[in-house]
């Protein structure tokens, strides 16, 4: 079986793939469960420092910088969390599998200003 979401991001279909919709935006230490319930995801932690309109937050972004690949549909949003963020695939037979992990900087730009000051430090563990 193969399980295929776009964190953070609408349904979108490849030429060979259906990635999932994951579009809610949560909150600080949440529990998600897809419509389709073949997937969920938890998020811990707040971010401090990002509420000072006293509106609520939302976990997803959008892409501030300029992307290169051929289709960017994909890298457009992300689901973000301060300290920790779990996807479990709830439609997944034991065995093994190949797992692609797919990234793109949409935050930090590539120029001489503020916004390009950062580097990405994360964790990936699958189990």
């Amino acid at each position: 079986s193969s399980l295929f979401i776009n964190c953070g991001g609408n349904q979108y279909n490849d030429n060979e793939n259906k990635y999932e919709a994951d579009p809610t935006p949560l909150g600080e230490s949440t529990y998600y469960l897809s419509t389709e319930r073949n997937w969920a995801l938890t998020s811990t932690g707040a971010f401090m420092d990002m509420n000072t309109t006293g509106a609520p937050l939302s976990y997803i972004i959008a892409n501030k910088s300029r992307l290169s690949m051929n289709d960017p549909t994909l890298y457009m949003t992300a689901r973000t969390s301060p300290m920790a963020m779990t996807y479990y695939g709830l439609c997944l037979q034991s065995g093994s599998y190949s797992v692609s992990l797919h990234f793109a900087e949409i935050i930090f730009t590539d120029d001489q200003t503020f916004s390009s000051l950062g580097e990405r430090v994360f964790d990936v563990s699958i189990q």
